[in-house]
């Protein structure tokens, strides 16, 4: 049973998401580019949002605001916007033909599946360009330069593609160059959120040396932590569960963590992913954080 606060921080994600949408279509009345602007929405609706949250609540312990005084206006809305518009885009493409052939997504359809793959591309292609748009609202070239990074070459789009070499050449992939895929394919995403809300927040804190840098580190390695522990986690229900209890594609056991550790194994090290990050975590004192945490690690779909 998921505990009242995260509905709550997830419906504002998801409102201000909504909205932002909303708005940039509003002046379009081309009905010809409806199927863009259906697949837009189509493709951000239904996701667990854990990046944006996990971000909204860093910003809040670090700002030492409260969730009632967040504004859909304020910058770390327009943050956990431009994350959820990235991810969406990611998703999107990953779920292509030419790339895993996903035909399931967030207990339905895939984009390219429901609208064609033309319609997906395109989808994608917006949703990225979007998630840059609102960044410059915020107006912080370090931020945008740490979106742009955790797309390019180095990072989600080259390990992507290193993902699709491994999956023609399977007898190549090692378990050492599985793990290195997926921290830097993965969890991009997370150390964004995990750590740019200090961008936003009060970072006169660490001036004031209430937080060690040595803190900072210590939360990247938890985004790290969490992800990985993820992907383990997804790799599991692949062998486990079906369709009908995941909604999500399943049946990928040939590749990842459990075809080199093995089930019980593979448990195993999520537990100890799983136990690591709760200890990276405890002086912040965030039931929020440790309930995430156990989430990631606990969940059915």
């Amino acid at each position: 049973m998921l505990p009242e606060w995260y509905f709550n921080y997830k419906s504002f994600i998801e409102t201000s998401l909504n909205r932002y949408l909303e708005i940039y279509f509003s002046d379009e009345k081309n009905i010809a580019l409806n199927s863009i602007k259906e697949s837009c929405f189509y493709a951000v609706k239904n996701g667990k949002r854990i990046r944006a949250i996990l971000a909204l609540e860093f910003y809040i312990l670090i700002s030492w605001k409260t969730f009632d005084n967040i504004k859909q206006e304020d910058d770390i809305l327009k943050f956990c916007i431009a994350l959820e518009l990235l991810h969406a885009y990611s998703l999107v493409h990953d779920d292509l033909p030419c790339m895993d052939n996903d035909e399931y997504r967030r207990w339905e359809l895939t984009v390219w599946k429901k609208y064609g793959e033309t319609i997906a591309t395109l989808c994608g292609d917006l949703l990225n360009s979007l998630s840059f748009e609102i960044l410059w609202e915020i107006w912080n070239t370090t931020l945008v330069k740490v979106f742009w990074e955790a797309v390019w070459i180095k990072w989600m789009l080259g390990w992507q593609v290193l993902d699709l070499f491994y999956e023609q050449y399977p007898e190549k992939l090692t378990f050492e160059s599985l793990l290195e895929v997926h921290n830097k394919k993965t969890w991009t995403l997370i150390q964004v959120a995990v750590f740019w809300w200090l961008l936003l927040g009060n970072l006169s804190l660490w001036k004031e040396q209430k937080h060690k840098k040595e803190d900072l580190k210590e939360y990247i390695e938890y985004g790290k932590k969490i992800w990985l522990a993820f992907q383990i986690k997804d790799d599991i229900l692949d062998v486990e569960w079906s369709l009908q209890e995941t909604w999500k594609s399943v049946g990928w056991e040939q590749k990842g963590f459990v075809y080199f550790l093995g089930i019980e194994k593979s448990k195993q090290y999520l537990n100890d992913i799983k136990n690591e990050s709760l200890q990276i975590i405890k002086n912040l004192w965030s039931q929020k954080l440790e309930f995430l945490t156990q989430y990631i690690a606990e969940r059915k779909k």
